[in-house]
């Protein structure tokens, strides 16, 4: 079994029009459930090394904070938190962890929503990416022995949780090649704050996200970049079935128009 957290970075739900974040990131983390353990162990351990208590009662890890940081964390310099940062994606690497991404450039996709639907149809760029982050983990699982099957857990996003679970039904039962094979029962939504390892997930899109707008030409800010070299090692490519995805995502956006 594989315990699957995703988190996203450079959400600003249906405005695909901000300019501050113009790199939509939906980042999946693969947990082999033998591991569970020994990383939650080691992710505490770090938290307590650098941060040793007392701590907020409301302490967790975002890299937002860490790189642009708030309250409890501005006591610390910037090295300590970078410090402190590349120690959990080091963990990361040393279990051989994988994770799996897809990057969104929001004009762009804003301009494919015109072009296919015309006006007055938007998707979250999270429902879009969702569909082919999870035909790149389905194909991965199927390649490993066994194969094992795996159980998808999200950070709350009241936004987008009805349409991702209506995904999930959905492709769990398509009788076609996007049918979910290895994904057992229904999402799960967890506040990210109750689970390390979606906070690690949380680090690395913020990772991956920089590394998409780097390789877009955008501009990127010296102290960002630091992390885009830790997330590397991490990063599994596969196939994406960009086409069948698209159609399938048309066709259900054109019922739900219809049943609205």
């Amino acid at each position: 079994m594989y315990l699957i957290y995703l988190d996203e970075s450079g959400n600003t739900g249906n405005n695909l029009q901000e300019t501050q974040q113009p790199v939509f990131v939906l980042a999946a983390l693969l947990v082999p459930e033998e591991k569970w353990q020994r990383l939650e162990t080691a992710l505490q351990a770090e938290i307590d090394r650098f941060f040793p208590s007392p701590r907020p009662g409301d302490f967790e890890v975002h890299a937002s904070e860490l790189i642009n940081p708030r309250g409890f964390f501005r006591s610390f310099p910037i090295q300590h938190r970078l410090d402190f940062y590349k120690s959990w994606m080091a963990i990361a690497e040393k279990h051989e962890l994988k994770v799996i991404h897809r990057a969104i450039v929001k004009k762009r996709f804003a301009r494919w929503l015109l072009d296919t639907f015309g006006t007055g149809i938007i998707i979250n760029p999270h429902v879009a990416a969702f569909p082919l982050v999870a035909q790149v983990i389905n194909d991965y699982l199927r390649s490993l022995s066994g194969p094992p099957l795996g159980i998808l857990i999200s950070d709350e996003n009241k936004d987008v949780m009805r349409h991702i679970e209506n995904a999930i039904r959905l492709l769990r039962f398509d009788q076609g090649t996007l049918r979910l094979s290895q994904i057992i029962e229904k999402g799960f939504f967890i506040d990210s704050d109750k689970s390390l390892l979606l906070q690690l997930c949380d680090l690395c899109a913020f990772c991956l996200r920089r590394m998409e707008e780097q390789k877009a030409g955008l501009p990127i800010k010296a102290l960002d970049q630091h992390c885009i070299p830790w997330v590397k090692p991490l990063v599994h490519r596969g196939a994406e079935p960009l086409g069948d995805v698209l159609s399938w995502l048309q066709e259900q956006t054109k019922k739900g128009a219809a049943r609205d």
